[in-house]
């Protein structure tokens, strides 16, 4: 890899990169997965402008990273207090998204790790997160982590039709 790699906090300021990572890696990796016409309307303004009021506020027990090569966000990740009725000490990794022009260099696997060990610091004994049924290149990622598809799954009905989503849990979170 080419350039200094670094991990940080998000800012507000950080929501057009976190608007532009995530529109480039849905058309990458939700291509044949999400209809072409949905992935085509994505809107980088309007995306953003929904970024900025997410990192403005981003919940209790919410928190988010970028991934930055030469000061540049590439990649972000948000994680932490789930979004589902979990059991106590279950955390979630909300989001993970990278540039596709950064995939397969090891960062997404160091933004990743970064993710894990914060959760486990906040207290969360296990994790979970969702990935759209199909994207086998990230379940494949998240198996190399030790993660494993456990069988349950969900319709996103933010999508029309509705996204099936496959449900990927850790069920050791160990702080480092």
């Amino acid at each position: 890899m080419d350039g200094t790699c670094t991990i940080r906090r998000a800012t507000p300021a950080d929501a057009a990169a976190f608007a532009r990572s995530q529109i480039d890696a849905w058309r990458a990796a939700y291509d044949g997965i999400l209809p072409a016409e949905f992935l085509a309307a994505l809107d980088h303004d309007r995306m953003t402008a929904r970024w900025e009021r997410s990192l403005a506020s981003p919940g209790e027990g919410v928190s988010q990273l970028v991934l930055c090569i030469d000061g540049q966000v590439v990649g972000w990740s948000g994680f932490g207090a789930p979004r589902d009725e979990v059991g106590d000490g279950v955390g979630e990794i909300h989001a993970i998204n990278l540039s596709p022009a950064y995939w397969s260099r090891g960062l997404g696997s160091l933004l990743f790790a970064q993710s894990v060990r914060e959760l486990a610091a906040m207290g969360y004994r296990e994790a979970y997160l969702w990935v759209a049924d199909g994207n086998a290149r990230a379940v494949a990622f998240y198996e190399r982590h030790g993660w494993h598809v456990d069988g349950v799954t969900q319709d996103d009905a933010g999508f029309t039709p509705p996204l099936r989503e496959l449900r990927v849990v850790c069920p050791v979170l160990t702080p480092s």
